[in-house]
C-alpha cells in the first residue's frame, strides 16, 4: 500500500462547526485502493486527516518561537532541559524539537500531497471539490512555511509517490519562495471568504500568511499589497470587547479579529499553555486542573516596559490565590502570560482555547511596517499603529515624535512584542529587524550569526547524504 495513503488514516481531527457539533471521520474496516477514497465525505476526510497534526506542534511553536527572544523562560520541570539550550542559544543539531517538527511538517505535507492528487478523481460537486483541494495546498504551504521559518530552504516534495528511497536535496531559496507565494496566492482565489465551518481555511487566511511570509522576506511592496487586500475584504475588524485581553476568552474565540486560529476542544483535543503558566498550587477557578512542574515565565525585562494603562498587560499575572487561600506575589523574572485564560468547562490540562495564528492586529501592524520600509514615516503608518493602541487603551504616537524611518521601524518592533506575546512570533521579528543576535548577545547568550537558522536534524542528514547542513553547525 502507498505510505502516504497508510499516513492519512489515524488522528483525523475534529474540527468544530460552527453550531458546536463536531466533524467526525468515517472509520474504515480495510485499507485497500479499492474502497477509499470514493465520496465527498471521504474527500473531506483526507483534509481533515492533513488539518489534524498542526495541533500538536503548538507547544514547539511558543518555545522555539520566544525562548531564544526576550520574552519567555521555563524553570523546574523536566522540559527545563530541552528549553534551556534555546534560552542560551548552544543547541544543536541533535535537538528534539528540530527533528520532531521536521518529521511532524513532511507527516502534514504527505497527508495534503495525497489529498491534493486523489480527490479530483472523486465524484461529487466540482466547485467543493476545488476548495477542499485548495484547503489541502494551504495546509501544504503552511508546513512549508514553517520549515522554512526555522531551518531555511527545505526539501520541496509535492507528490504522494515518493519513492521511500529517494533523497531529495534542499530546494534554492528563490525556488521555496516562489512555491510557497504562488500556492498562497493560487488558493486565496478558490478559499472562501467566510468558512461554512470554523475554523477551516479562507481567503483572508491563505493572505495573511502570505503577507507575513512577504513581510518576513523583506518584500515590502507586496506585503503592503497583500494587507491591504486583506483589509479589503471588510470582514475583519479589531476585537469589539471593552477589555483587550477578553479577546483571548474561550467565550470569544470566535470574533472579528481571528483570520486563522489552530482549534481546540475541551478535554478532546487540548491546549496545554495555562497548565505551564500556573504558578505552583495555583487556584483555579474550576478544578480539577493539571500544573505541570515546568513553568512558563516572563522576563522582567519584557514586563516592565509596559504603560500602566496598557490593557495588554492586564492578562499577565503578578500574583495568584493558592489552594490554601494564600496570596502569593510573584518576583523578578516570575510573572506569567494568561493570555490562553481558564477553560471553566476543561478538566486537566485539556482547555479548549483556540491559538490564532493569523489576527487583524498583525495584519494591521504589518501593513505599517511595509509602509515605513517604502515611503518612511508617513501618517498611515502611524494611523494603523494607532487603531491598535487605542483598543489597548494607551495614548496615540505621532508622527512628529516619530520622524525618522528608524524611529518608527523600532517603535514597530515594540509595539509588536506588547501586542503577540506568548503567540510565537517574536523570534522572526527580531530577525527581520537584524536584532535577533544583537539583543541575545546584550544578554549575555552565545549568539552566532549563522543562529539566525535552526540546524536541520542531524537524523536527516545522517539518512540522506543529498542534504547539506546549515553553515556554523
Amino acid at each position: 500500500m502507498n505510505r502516504a495513503l497508510t499516513a492519512a488514516i489515524p488522528g483525523l481531527l475534529l474540527l468544530a462547526a460552527c453550531d458546536g457539533t463536531l466533524l467526525e471521520e468515517e472509520v474504515y474496516s480495510q485499507l485497500a485502493s479499492n474502497n477509499f477514497f470514493r465520496t465527498e465525505q471521504d474527500a473531506v476526510a483526507l483534509v481533515n486527516a492533513a488539518y489534524s497534526l498542526e495541533q500538536i506542534y503548538v507547544e514547539r511553536h511558543y518555545l522555539i518561537g520566544e525562548l531564544p527572544a526576550d520574552i519567555l523562560i521555563v524553570r523546574s520541570g523536566g522540559l527545563q532541559r530541552l528549553a534551556q539550550p534555546l534560552e542560551d542559544f548552544t543547541w544543536d543539531a541533535t535537538h528534539i524539537y528540530f527533528n520532531s517538527d521536521w518529521d511532524l511538517e513532511y507527516q502534514t505535507i504527505a497527508r495534503a500531497n495525497l489529498a491534493i492528487e486523489r480527490i479530483p478523481a472523486i465524484d461529487f460537486n466540482e466547485d467543493r471539490k476545488r476548495q477542499l483541494v485548495a484547503e489541502a495546498r494551504f495546509i501544504r504551504a503552511e508546513s512549508y512555511i514553517e520549515l522554512y521559518t526555522l531551518f531555511g530552504p527545505a526539501p520541496l516534495i509535492t507528490s504522494s509517490e515518493v519513492d521511500p528511497r529517494a533523497q531529495p536535496a534542499r530546494a534554492t531559496e528563490a525556488e521555496m519562495q516562489r512555491f510557497i507565494e504562488s500556492e498562497l496566492r493560487e488558493v486565496a482565489a478558490v478559499l472562501p471568504k467566510v468558512a461554512a465551518q470554523y475554523p477551516r481555511a479562507t481567503r483572508g487566511a491563505a493572505l495573511g500568511l502570505l503577507a507575513r511570509f512577504h513581510l518576513n522576506n523583506k518584500k515590502w511592496q507586496p506585503a503592503a499589497e497583500v494587507t491591504r487586500e486583506i483589509m479589503d475584504l471588510g470582514i475583519y475588524d479589531l476585537f469589539a470587547g471593552q477589555r483587550r485581553g477578553d479577546l483571548f476568552a474561550i467565550e470569544n474565540e470566535r470574533n472579528s479579529e481571528f483570520i486563522y486560529v489552530r482549534p481546540f476542544v475541551t478535554n478532546l483535543k487540548g491546549n496545554n499553555y495555562l497548565a505551564h503558566a500556573a504558578p505552583p498550587n495555583y487556584r483555579f477557578k474550576a478544578p480539577p486542573k493539571t500544573n505541570f512542574a515546568a513553568q512558563y515565565k516572563l522576563l522582567t525585562a519584557f514586563t516592565s516596559t509596559f504603560r500602566p494603562e496598557d490593557q495588554r498587560k492586564d492578562v499577565i499575572l503578578t500574583e495568584y490565590t493558592d489552594v490554601r487561600g494564600r496570596v502569593v506575589k510573584l518576583g523578578k523574572d516570575d510573572w506569567r502570560s494568561f493570555k490562553y485564560q481558564e477553560d471553566l468547562a476543561a478538566t486537566g490540562s485539556g482547555n479548549g482555547n483556540d491559538i490564532p495564528i493569523v489576527r487583524y492586529a498583525d495584519v494591521l501592524l504589518m501593513r505599517a511596517e511595509a509602509l515605513n520600509e517604502l515611503q518612511g514615516p508617513n501618517q498611515e503608518s502611524i494611523g494603523l499603529i494607532n487603531q491598535v493602541r487605542n483598543k489597548a487603551g494607551v495614548p496615540p504616537v505621532t508622527l512628529a515624535a516619530l520622524s525618522t524611518r528608524q524611529a518608527l521601524r523600532d517603535h514597530l518592533l515594540e509595539e509588536r512584542r506588547w501586542e503577540f506575546f506568548t503567540e510565537g512570533l517574536r523570534r522572526q521579528d527580531l530577525i527581520r529587524h537584524g536584532k535577533y543576535i544583537e539583543l541575545a548577545q546584550k544578554r549575555g547568550k552565545n549568539a552566532q550569526a549563522h543562529h539566525v537558522w535552526y540546524p536541520l536534524p542531524q537524523s536527516e542528514i545522517d539518512k540522506n547524504p543529498n542534504l547539506q547542513q546549515n553553515p556554523g553547525y
